[in-house]
């Protein structure tokens, strides 16, 4: 039967307010155009302290006005300071943390309803009761009407998808530490490795001087003798191979310098003194032989990663059970339910809806989606046992590799003190007259190359014992101290 429809607000009222709503929308616009573009979280993730520990945040903010000084001269700490200050290789991670946190607090917002208005103009395409005598007189005019609309959201799924975004932070603050750990450790490797370069171009120059008095030496007994020149000839070479050889260490010191500056963010052209003696600091007080790896693996952010991924396998499975509830919604209309019409002489009735809805065959997808819920949890739960036993493996190895290292390190040593005792019977035979300088600077250089080499045993047993430092979590300790217990 025909009824008067009425919109619940007339079209002529409701202009100005369309109006309103217009500027205001277009207001919004420009103000979000005239924001300045997000820059990125340098220092942001530390603001709460959730990666360094106290003491060390407040070094660290300590340090950072001093860290721009153009006469600086960057110690290993400063380095590390640096680095986390502005490093490019932890953009990645911290940007990560800012997004995880976006989406916190979206979660937390998914707990209300969404209220929605719906406009609605309507025409007839057909006129067949214009001839009734009970038809209205705004019978095929276009009516506007105005309705409400909200969607109250899944309250268990929305109270577990929250906690896996609380968790999801959590985690991601641990992968930004593990990112800071693993510059900490590339920090050392260099200052470790620029101090063995000082030290070997320090002790190739020594042979400099020799190889000149080698030249004159031959020069004075060419002339003599009226020898060709050939013994001079190979000296002037054997000088110019030393020259080479260190600036070739010199180039390798530039090249390991430059490494260091583009992980601490520095222009490769900028200027970066450092200071290669406090490489002796980094190693002090470590000793991985009294340590047992089934102890430090609960102080690594992969122990932490792992159990926060077989509890974020818990809330999922929550929110696909979830799933199974019905869906809610509420409306604010004129659409008459049956029974509720109203005469064609009478006025239009707004309506409430209160709406449930749902499936009566899903085919089985509510049902796929908590088994694979579990299969995660599961899959999550042996990831956590093959990383437990990859991590004793690389313990083993680690503490394998110091003590080869070890070996070598004695072998080199002894080397050197043969070749120094040599050097030193030659020299005082040189002295009494009975060895020529040649045999001298041969017996020099020797020894020379043995230090060399002793330095660099130094250097592969310094670099295996950090890599030990830095499997244990020993190393990143310092500056970022313990990991957090339980994601939440």
């Amino acid at each position: 039967m025909p009824h008067n429809t009425r919109p619940l607000f007339s079209a002529r009222s409701y202009l100005p307010l369309l109006l309103v709503m217009t500027l205001f929308f277009s207001a919004c616009a420009s103000n979000k155009a005239g924001l300045k573009s997000p820059e990125l979280p340098a220092k942001h993730w530390l603001e709460e302290a959730p990666g360094v520990p106290v003491e060390n945040k407040a070094k660290l903010e300590a340090a950072v006005p001093n860290l721009y000084d153009p006469s600086k001269v960057f110690t290993y700490e400063d380095c590390v300071f640096l680095t986390i200050q502005q490093s490019p290789l932890l953009v990645n991670s911290a940007v990560d943390l800012e997004i995880k946190r976006v989406a916190l607090t979206d979660a937390v917002w998914k707990y209300l309803p969404e209220p929605r208005m719906t406009m609605q103009v309507t025409n007839n395409l057909t006129r067949n009761n214009m001839d009734h005598k009970d038809t209205p007189g705004d019978y095929g005019r276009a009516k506007f009407t105005v309705g409400f609309y909200a969607a109250f959201p899944n309250p268990v799924a929305t109270y577990f998808e929250h906690q896996v975004q609380k968790a999801m932070v959590n985690l991601a603050i641990s992968t930004h530490r593990k990112a800071v750990g693993e510059a900490i450790y590339k920090i050392a490797q260099a200052y470790l490795q620029l101090q063995a370069q000082k030290k070997i171009v320090k002790v190739q120059k020594e042979l400099l001087p020799i190889g000149k008095e080698l030249i004159s030496y031959w020069q004075q007994v060419e002339s003599v003798d009226g020898r060709q020149g050939v013994s001079l000839n190979l000296a002037m070479q054997h000088q110019r191979e030393l020259e080479l050889m260190v600036e070739q260490t010199k180039m390798k010191e530039v090249m390991q310098l430059t490494q260091l500056k583009i992980l601490a963010g520095v222009d490769p052209q900028h200027k970066l003194d450092v200071d290669t003696s406090s490489a002796d600091e980094i190693l002090k007080g470590f000793n991985g032989r009294s340590l047992k790896w089934d102890d430090r693996w609960n102080t690594t952010e992969d122990d932490l990663l792992l159990r926060g991924q077989i509890k974020l396998g818990d809330y999922n499975i929550m929110v696909a059970w979830a799933q199974y509830l019905p869906n809610m919604s509420i409306s604010v209309n004129n659409s008459p339910p049956a029974g509720q019409y109203q005469p064609a002489s009478g006025s239009e009735d707004t309506f409430l809806h209160l709406n449930f809805d749902f499936p009566l065959l899903d085919w089985g997808r509510r049902y796929r989606g908590v088994q694979t819920a579990r299969m995660m949890k599961a899959q999550a739960f042996h990831e956590m046992a093959r990383k437990r036993t990859d991590y004793s493996n690389k313990w083993l190895q680690a503490e394998q590799n110091v003590a080869l290292a070890e070996t070598e390190l004695k072998i080199a040593k002894t080397r050197f003190d043969t070749a120094a005792m040599q050097y030193k019977e030659a020299h005082i035979s040189f002295n009494e007259g009975i060895a020529d300088l040649p045999n001298v600077a041969d017996r020099q250089e020797a020894m020379v190359q043995a230090q060399i080499a002793l330095i660099r045993a130094e250097l592969t047993c310094e670099l295996a014992q950090l890599e030990w430092m830095y499997i244990s979590t020993s190393l990143q300790e310092r500056f970022l101290g313990m990991p957090a217990k339980e994601v939440l």
